[in-house]
């Protein structure tokens, strides 16, 4: 686990800044929102670099970066945020991206296969097409939550009973 923790860890240091558009999990705990990562046995792992606020709260240690592991009893928010906007349109959820550029894939409800060749789209695996373009020929872009607390203290309770 400590190997996925600091691979999650070099990639938000690498990419805190140029991407504003990525997907990324959060959790609210004791106040203050965390980069979160999730484990099998229904623990979050809230990130930070912040030394401040790590030796605060108790984290670990990894390098310049702090983790602790908590129980989804002990956030009140935990959340997946991603982004969702129009091209031409059309409705498309953003992959990542910044306030220059975006990766998008568009909704399969919106598409045809026809749009999808027109717009330039390109097929990355079956059944999977991306585009990069320009933010700016984004509109109506729109941040979405997608509460995950529920589900991970369904998680975490089952893992914990076979224990």
């Amino acid at each position: 686990m400590q190997n996925k923790i600091l691979m999650k860890l070099i990639s938000l240091k690498n990419n805190q800044y140029e991407k504003k558009y990525d997907q990324e999990s959060f959790a609210v705990y004791k106040g203050i929102t965390f980069y979160t990562y999730y484990t099998c046995s229904g623990y979050i792992v809230l990130l930070t670099e912040d030394e401040k606020l790590a030796k605060k709260f108790d984290f670990l240690q990894d390098d310049d970066s702090y983790y602790k592991e908590v129980s989804p009893y002990e956030v009140t928010e935990y959340y997946e945020q991603r982004f969702k906007a129009k091209y031409k349109g059309k409705r498309v959820g953003i992959m990542e991206g910044d306030d220059i550029k975006v990766n998008i894939q568009p909704n399969p409800e919106d598409f045809t296969y026809e749009d999808l060749i027109k717009f330039g789209f390109k097929q990355v695996e079956k059944g999977v097409y991306e585009k990069t373009l320009p933010t700016s020929e984004l509109t109506e872009l729109n941040v979405i939550k997608d509460d995950l607390l529920e589900d991970a203290k369904i998680d975490f309770d089952e893992f914990n009973k076979s224990m």
